[in-house]
Order: structure tokens, then C-alpha cells, then sequence
């Protein structure tokens, strides 16, 4: 529960950076308070903000040392503000340390993640407005963005967070069971139920996104603003999402074979099915000359080609889209889809199959273990069949 609190404060500052903001309305806006606090006889505000300073200093001086941006909370305030060298703001104890030594007893190591995963996120908000105030030419979109933006909606990329579970007992014991991608079938885990005697029940605890997902999406998000639609542009996570954004934007979705889950229906409407551990994509109905299976192919020690999948399918609105990126490097699809060279060749495909308005691909990529060396399409079908309505995002 703090690593979602601190999370919810720490956008909540963010979305009013530029803003006076008093103490009650970071409670009652923020924190959930009810129109009855009394920042005179409540401190939870002052707790909350010290923790959440506490935990950006934390942040700076570990993974974000050296970093271009400093977010940062001035002692006696409630504003969050944004210093391009980290050298000109010393953090030191003030009026609320006890509040903060406070803080460094009680919270719990994930609370850190949840901080990078924001501060990553905002990071890349923070170069938007850059770009923006820069006033930079836009550049034209890649036919394959012209396509999917034509109809003016929000575009609305969604991160995946997989199941991961807590236990009331057991409050630093976070688990992840990757055959489990919705909280509902715990039981089915041998992992899960071994701390069921000692923990207590599981809760679900969706305070993780995929890192790599992540850096693909604001990769993803930098490519949009260039071509001028960062104000349509947001994110979101398959934990506080539901599936009726399809009905209002157009939506992108990252992910892997065990954390696309939420998209099930669309997934399993699809003639290209990308296997566990994405170790081959299936092609249910081969066309001629296709190969029935794409697999992961070894080229030298830490070298292969590895399948993946680009579809785009039909929102629940008119006009509305779903862009689904299934790799276990959706850094690599994004980079296909956002160069001139793989537009080139996305092109020459998505032509030669008469441009359908709805698709799937099998895309292949050249890694050399984290590193992506090239990707291009191998085959493609059109999509023909109305969006699934069965399944929800929330998992």
C-alpha cells in the first residue's frame, strides 16, 4: 500500500509541478483524504512528502547519480521541481528528519522500483516539454504511423505488470510465478501456495513493471512527439486499466508471452501465436511457401534470431486501434516500426498483401544478447474478424 501511495503522489506532484498547491488538497487530491482534514492535527502530508523526497535522494544517489534531471521536493514544501545538473540541490535533514528516519525504519524495498518506474516515465514527459519549448520541426510519420494515427484519438500505450503476489505476514516476500498471469489462479502455483502456511493468504501486488517494455515505450513516446501528436500521447498499466480504453483511444500494447495476458482474447483470435518463453511463433494457417512455425535460431554463442509478433486490430470503436508489440525485445519492434529502413520494409510486405486496415506479422530480430542488430517482417495475414469483448485489462 505505501509503494502505491508514494507512486500516486509522486504523479499527482508531477501533473501540478507548475502549480501553488496547498497541504490539504496533496491530501484530499493525492492521498485520498476525506474534506474533513485538518493538516494542523494530521501530518500524514508532511510523512508522505518526506518519504517521498527521502526516496528521490535514495534514487539519486544510487541508479540516477549522474543523470541529466534532479527531481526534487525542497524542505518545507509540497512542489515538486525538476534541476538540469543534480550538483545544484544539497538534500540534507531539516524541521521533518524525524519524520524521515521515520520513513527509513518502515519502508520496504520494492518502493524504490516504484520510484525508478515513475521517474522513468516522467523523465521522458520532462524531454517532451523540452522538445515543445525548443519549438522543433515536426518530421512527417512513417506510412505505418500515418495509418494508425490518421483518426485524431488519444494514443494510449499501456506497460504490462505481471502478477506478482504479497503476503500479509510475509510484507518483503514478493512472488512471481510466470505460468500465473491472473491473481484468480494462485492456487494453481506450487510457488505461490509453499508460503501460504507461514504468510497467510496472498494479495495482489502490482507495484512492478518490465523494465525493457518500458524503455520501448518512451523510445516509442519520443518517436510520436517528433512527429507532433505528444499531446494525444499517455501511459498507462495493465493493472489500472480496463479494456474500455479501446473504446475511447488508440491503444499499444507491450509485451511478452507471459504478460500480455490481459489481451488474451485478442491473442488467441490470431493466426500467429508466439510461443513460451518466446521460443517460436505458430502460424495456425500457413499461406504458401510459409513455414508453420518461426523458431528461434542459434547463429553463434549469445547470437540468434528470435520471432515476434506486430498486430494491428480493431478497437471498439469505429476508427479506434490496437497495436499489440509480442517480443521478448519490444525495443526491437519499436525501432522496426519507427525507421526508415523498416517502414521500407514493413511497406513492401503490408503492399504485396494489399494493404489490409487490420493485420498480424511475424517480425524477426538478429540479437547479440541484449543487443538488437536488425529486424524485418517474414510474413503477414490479414485480419478479417470483429474485436473480441470477452476479456478485461485488469488482471
Amino acid at each position: 500500500m505505501r509503494a502505491e501511495t508514494l507512486r500516486k503522489l509522486l504523479l499527482y506532484l508531477w501533473a501540478h509541478r507548475n502549480e501553488e498547491i496547498s497541504e490539504y488538497a496533496v491530501a484530499t487530491e493525492a492521498l485520498g483524504r476525506r474534506s474533513d482534514f485538518d493538516p494542523k492535527t494530521d501530518a500524514s502530508v508532511r510523512v508522505q512528502i518526506s518519504r517521498l523526497r527521502r526516496k528521490l535522494k535514495d534514487f539519486y544517489d544510487t541508479e540516477g547519480a549522474g543523470g541529466p534531471y534532479l527531481l526534487h521536493i525542497p524542505m518545507g514544501t509540497h512542489v515538486l521541481t525538476v534541476l538540469d545538473d543534480p550538483s545544484r540541490v544539497s538534500i540534507s535533514p531539516g524541521p521533518d528528519q524525524e519524520a524521515e528516519r521515520f520513513s527509513i525504519r518502515t519502508l520496504i524495498q520494492p518502493l524504490l522500483a516504484i520510484a525508478c518506474i515513475a521517474l522513468t516515465i516522467l523523465s521522458a514527459w520532462l524531454l517532451w516539454d523540452r522538445h515543445k519549448l525548443a519549438q522543433r520541426p515536426v518530421a512527417q510519420p512513417a506510412s505505418f504511423w500515418t495509418s494508425f494515427l490518421g483518426a485524431g484519438a488519444p494514443v494510449k500505450i499501456i506497460l504490462p505488470t505481471p502478477v506478482f503476489f504479497t503476503y500479509p505476514k510475509l510484507p518483503k516476500v514478493h512472488v512471481r510465478d510466470t505460468a500465473i498471469n491472473d491473481f484468480e489462479s494462485w492456487r494453481n502455483s506450487e510457488t505461490v501456495t509453499s508460503l501460504v502456511r507461514n504468510g497467510g493468504d496472498p494479495t495482489l501486488d502490482h507495484s512492478y513493471t518490465v523494465t525493457s517494455d518500458t524503455l520501448a515505450a518512451i523510445d516509442l513516446a519520443h518517436y510520436l512527439d517528433t512527429v507532433g501528436v505528444a499531446d494525444r500521447v499517455a501511459f498507462e498499466v495493465t493493472g489500472e486499466s480496463s479494456m474500455n480504453l479501446l473504446e475511447k483511444a488508440n491503444v499499444v500494447a507491450l509485451g511478452a508471452y507471459s504478460t500480455l495476458h490481459p489481451f488474451r482474447d485478442y491473442l488467441a483470435s490470431m493466426n500467429f501465436i508466439l510461443g513460451p518463453n518466446e521460443a517460436w511463433v505458430e502460424n495456425i494457417h500457413p499461406a504458401a511457401g510459409e513455414s508453420p512455425r518461426y523458431a528461434v535460431v542459434s547463429q553463434a554463442v549469445g547470437r540468434q534470431i528470435e520471432p515476434a509478433i506486430v498486430a494491428v486490430l480493431p478497437g471498439r470503436s469505429p476508427n479506434l486501434k490496437l497495436l499489440i508489440m509480442q517480443s521478448r525485445h519490444t525495443s526491437a519492434l519499436v525501432g522496426m516500426l519507427t525507421s526508415k529502413i523498416g517502414n521500407s520494409l514493413f511497406e513492401k510486405i503490408y503492399m504485396a498483401h494489399g494493404s489490409p486496415a487490420y493485420f498480424e506479422m511475424v517480425v524477426e530480430s538478429e540479437t547479440d544478447g541484449d543487443h538488437v542488430i536488425r529486424s524485418w517482417p517474414v510474413a503477414l495475414h490479414a485480419y478479417t474478424k470483429n474485436a473480441p469483448t470477452g476479456a478485461d485489462v485488469t488482471q
